[in-house]
C-alpha cells in the first residue's frame, strides 16, 4: 500500500507546471487585446462592426459617469487618401457614447411603462438621435491605439447628452464627439418572455462564461454585443483599407454628375442585435462618399461631421449614401449627405465639412 501511495503522488507533483510559477504580467490598460490576433484568425467567424474596426468591446472601468474604450490603429482605418479619416472613428465613438448612456439610463420614469426586468431585458434603451464629431488633430495619429473617454453631461426623463474625447497613444487629442440620445421605453408587449428552457440555457451560458472568464458586453441600443462566444471567436480577417473593412474593396465612391454615391451591401456583420446597421458604420459611409466629389485641388480631409438619425437601417438591405456639395470656397467645402435603403426613405442626414489635405497659402 505504501508503494501504491507513493506512485499516486507522482502525477500530483507534476500538476504545477513551470509556466504557472512565472505568470504573465497583467495586460496593461492600453495593450493590444489578445483576441484581435494577427489577422490569421478564423476568417471572420463571429465578426461584427467592432471587430472590423478593431474596437475592443470590453469597457475599461465603466460607470454611470464614464466609459473608456480602446481601438487599434491599422490599415483597416485608412481611407482613400492614405490616412485614417474622421469616418474611421465612427464605431469607436458611437460605442463609447452609447455604452455610457445605456449605463446611465433611468430604471423607471414617472409616466413611463414599468420596468420589464424579466431575464435581464432592460426596460429602457438609449437610442442615438444626433452625433457630432470634430477632428482636433489631423491624422496620422500616433499608434498603436486610440482611446475614447466618454462622459455624461446631463439627462432627464426624455434622454441624455454625453461627450467623448479621443486621444492617440501620444496623448494628443484627436477628436471630440457629442451625442444626444433619447430613451425608448419597452412596453410589456415589446419584451419577449422566454420559455423556462430558454431562461435555463441563458443562465447556464452565463455561469459557464463567468467560470471561463469570458466577457459579455451589454451595451447600447445602437451597438450591443450579445454574442456568447469568446473574444478569440471575434478575430477579424485582415483588411488593407477602410473600404475592405466595409466590404467595398472593388467598389468605392463614384461620381454621378453633381452627386457622389456609395452603396454598402446588406450584411449581418454590420448589424446590431436588432438587425439594424451600426450607427458608426453609417457615419463612416457618410464620410467616405464625399471623396467622390473632391475639389480640383486634390484629396480632402474631413474636419467635422454632424449626423442626425431619422430611422433604423436594416442590416439585411443595402444602404446607399448620396452626397452633394452645397458650398465650396478656397478654405473648405460643405457637403450634405443622406443614407437610404431600397425604399428611398432616409436613414440619416449629415452635414460634413472638409478642407484640402494640403493647406493652401493665403
Amino acid at each position: 500500500m505504501s508503494r501504491s501511495s507513493a506512485t499516486r503522488t507522482t502525477p500530483a507533483a507534476r500538476t504545477t507546471p513551470a509556466a504557472r510559477t512565472t505568470p504573465a504580467p497583467r495586460t496593461p490598460p492600453l495593450a493590444v487585446p489578445s483576441w484581435w490576433g494577427d489577422g490569421g484568425g478564423q476568417d471572420g467567424r463571429g465578426e461584427d462592426a467592432r471587430s472590423r474596426f478593431r474596437v475592443d468591446p470590453r469597457p475599461r472601468s465603466p460607470s454611470a459617469l464614464g466609459v473608456r474604450l480602446v481601438a487599434q490603429l491599422g490599415p483597416w482605418l485608412v481611407g482613400p487618401g492614405g490616412e485614417p479619416t474622421a469616418g474611421a472613428l465612427g464605431v469607436l465613438v458611437d460605442d463609447a457614447l452609447g455604452r455610457l448612456v445605456q449605463l446611465a439610463s433611468p430604471p423607471e420614469v414617472p409616466g413611463a411603462p414599468q420596468a420589464a426586468g424579466s431575464y435581464g431585458v432592460p426596460s429602457v434603451r438609449a437610442v442615438l438621435t444626433e452625433l457630432s464629431l470634430e477632428i482636433v488633430t489631423r491624422p496620422p495619429w500616433s499608434g498603436p491605439h486610440l482611446v475614447a473617454d466618454a462622459r455624461l453631461r446631463g439627462r432627464d426623463e426624455r434622454g441624455a447628452v454625453a461627450v467623448c474625447e479621443v486621444r492617440d497613444s501620444a496623448g494628443r487629442l484627436a477628436a471630440l464627439a457629442t451625442g444626444r440620445f433619447r430613451w425608448a421605453y419597452r412596453t410589456p408587449g415589446d419584451t419577449p418572455t422566454p420559455t423556462p428552457s430558454t431562461a435555463t440555457t441563458a443562465a447556464t451560458a452565463a455561469t459557464a462564461a463567468a467560470a471561463a472568464g469570458t466577457v459579455t458586453s451589454t451595451g447600447t441600443g445602437s451597438a450591443t454585443n450579445t454574442g456568447t462566444g469568446t473574444h478569440g471567436e471575434r478575430r477579424s480577417a485582415p483588411h488593407g483599407s477602410m473600404l475592405e473593412a466595409l466590404g467595398l474593396a472593388a467598389a468605392g465612391p463614384t461620381r454621378h454628375g453633381e452627386l457622389g454615391r456609395l452603396i454598402l451591401p446588406g450584411h449581418s456583420v454590420f448589424g446590431t442585435p436588432a438587425r439594424t446597421v451600426h450607427g458608426g458604420v453609417l457615419l463612416c459611409l457618410s464620410d467616405l462618399v464625399t471623396d467622390a466629389l473632391a475639389g480640383p485641388d486634390g484629396p480632402e480631409r474631413t474636419t467635422g461631421i454632424r449626423i442626425t438619425h431619422l430611422r433604423p437601417a436594416q442590416a439585411s438591405q443595402p444602404v446607399t449614401a448620396t452626397a452633394e456639395a452645397i458650398h465650396r470656397d478656397r478654405v473648405s467645402t460643405l457637403y450634405r449627405v443622406s443614407t437610404a435603403g431600397p425604399s428611398d426613405r432616409p436613414h440619416t442626414l449629415a452635414t460634413i465639412t472638409r478642407e484640402p489635405a494640403r493647406p493652401r497659402g493665403l
